[in-house]
């Protein structure tokens, strides 16, 4: 997911679980479970690597800073 964003110059912010109890504890929040990878952007999760969903997710995020 990471390559993915990257390159298609999508910025994100990586959030590491293993590496940050807060991380940790928001994605247990938010979703009640500790699948990674996940991506939020406004109303849209992406769990996992899913390019169709992830191209989807870039076509909105380039609409939006058109």
């Amino acid at each position: 997911m990471r390559e993915f964003l990257s390159g298609n110059d999508v910025p994100f912010e990586d959030r590491n679980i293993r590496g940050s109890e807060a991380a940790r504890a928001e994605l247990a929040e938010r979703t009640n479970e500790l699948v990674v990878p996940q991506l939020f952007w406004g109303s849209r999760h992406v769990v996992g690597f899913d390019p169709e969903a992830l191209t989807e997710v870039v076509q909105a995020y380039r609409a939006s800073t058109a």
